[in-house]
């Protein structure tokens, strides 16, 4: 969290957009009434019927099989998956929750009925009361069905200077739990330039007298994120682009990321849940990031192959928590997210659709084939409305492929693609039936 820092890079940043923001700043056409645009109706009493769209006589959205919750009764032993996907006791799990949680059984209980299954939360450890304290969390969080990222040991570097044995007996303390999902080791060791005689034993450490849960750090921007990659079992990335950088900032963000772990373990999103401006006591100004800015942000960490969405954070008075429309919606988007858990543990299909829009940097996709169904998870990051021209004849023609929150029917010209509007900062959620 350091705001000088950023400000710094976003004069990097802004240099790098000038020249597009130049193209991009002409007003947008009259475009919003073709969005709203309804298909035409048939026999039927919905509204989003194909009428003479193909074949499809009633082409509708329709829900995945809900993935089940995991198992936080007995100890668990977590790992991820080829797909880089985390995974509790061999199923497949998409971390959703916050920093700063909440640490007591009723509000871990009010918690997940949020829709959120993962807290970082907790005092540091382990002087005084606060090794029972993050147990007693861990047992209430085991009685709520959440599990927990814990801060393994403040300061990180007594790992190099106290017994092996006493370090051991204070994880075996916790690894009993079923809720530990794992440790949190250094914020932003990047900004702190954190020594890596000392990083590299901690995480050997940790993997080597905890092996059935993960450590993880968070690396910020201006950071070279390859520089403490191979000390973290996964990595975490904190772009605050609002207000003072582009939203595709997310983007490079997370392209970085996927450089410098080469793919080879899992990246959580930690998504802005504050105000620069209300952080710094400035709660006059205009809050952002708003609900727009915070819907794009999760689609993007999505879209570019985030395995988890961990906001800073859940507590402030300056966060989101408390920006009552803002997380009204929010809460929309993880019940969302919750329903189509099953897609979005779903590894992401190779398939190109070659996408013509005019400013094609501020468009990102990815494509997943579940059981039922193809799904195209799609985001715009551009200030302004867009026509994107997809390419879906790899799927098959004739298709039936519809908005899944809007119910909007996409038809494929001769060629098998179709055209699709997007307003400013819009995601769509595609979904593709081939039969």
């Amino acid at each position: 969290m350091k705001r000088l820092s950023l400000l710094l890079l976003s004069l990097l940043v802004l240099l790098a957009f000038a020249a597009c923001d130049e193209i991009n700043d002409e007003p947008s056409s009259d475009v919003d009434a073709a969005a709203g645009e309804q298909p035409a109706d048939d026999d039927d009493d919905d509204d989003n019927d194909a009428g003479d769209r193909g074949s499809y006589a009633d082409c509708e959205p329709v829900a995945p099989v809900a993935w089940p919750d995991v198992d936080t009764s007995d100890p668990s032993v977590i790992s991820f998956d080829a797909d880089n996907f985390f995974t509790v006791d061999g199923q497949k799990y998409f971390p959703i929750g916050f920093y700063s949680a909440p640490e007591d059984l009723a509000g871990l209980q009010a918690f997940k009925a949020e829709g959120f299954n993962i807290a970082l939360t907790g005092p540091s450890c382990c002087g005084g009361t606060s090794l029972q304290d993050q147990i007693d969390i861990l047992e209430a969080a085991s009685d709520a069905g959440v599990m927990v990222i814990l801060r393994v040991w403040r300061p990180m570097s007594q790992v190099l200077t106290r017994p092996a044995e006493e370090l051991q007996a204070e994880l075996d303390a916790r690894t009993g739990i079923g809720s530990l999902f794992g440790w949190y080791t250094y914020d932003e060791p990047g900004l702190h330039d954190v020594p890596l005689d000392e990083t590299g034993p901690v995480h050997e450490f940790l993997t080597t007298y905890a092996p059935n849960h993960l450590d993880g750090l968070v690396d910020a921007p201006l950071s070279d994120f390859a520089r403490y990659v191979d000390d973290c079992s996964f990595f975490m990335v904190d772009p605050y682009p609002s207000d003072w950088a582009p939203m595709s900032y997310i983007k490079s963000v997370m392209n970085e990321a996927h450089d410098a772990t080469q793919d080879l373990k899992p990246i959580i999103g930690v998504l802005q849940a504050f105000s620069w401006d209300w952080y710094d006591g400035n709660t006059d100004a205009e809050y952002r990031p708003n609900a727009l800015e915070v819907r794009n942000m999760v689609w993007q960490f999505i879209v570019h192959g985030a395995r988890g969405l961990l906001p800073w954070n859940y507590s402030g008075s300056y966060t989101i928590h408390y920006q009552e429309e803002i997380w009204a919606d929010y809460l929309e988007q993880i019940a969302q997210l919750n329903e189509l858990m099953r897609v979005l543990l779903t590894p992401e299909a190779d398939i190109d659709l070659a996408p013509e829009t005019t400013f094609p940097l501020s468009f990102d996709y990815s494509v997943k084939q579940e059981d039922t169904a193809t799904w195209v998870f799609t985001v715009s990051t551009n200030e302004h409305s867009l026509y994107v021209t997809l390419d879906l004849s790899a799927l098959g023609t004739d298709l039936c492929i519809v908005d899944y929150d809007t119910g909007e029917i996409f038809v494929q010209d001769e060629n098998g693609k179709i055209e699709v509007f997007y307003s400013r900062l819009q995601h769509r959620i595609l979904e593709v039936f081939t039969d």
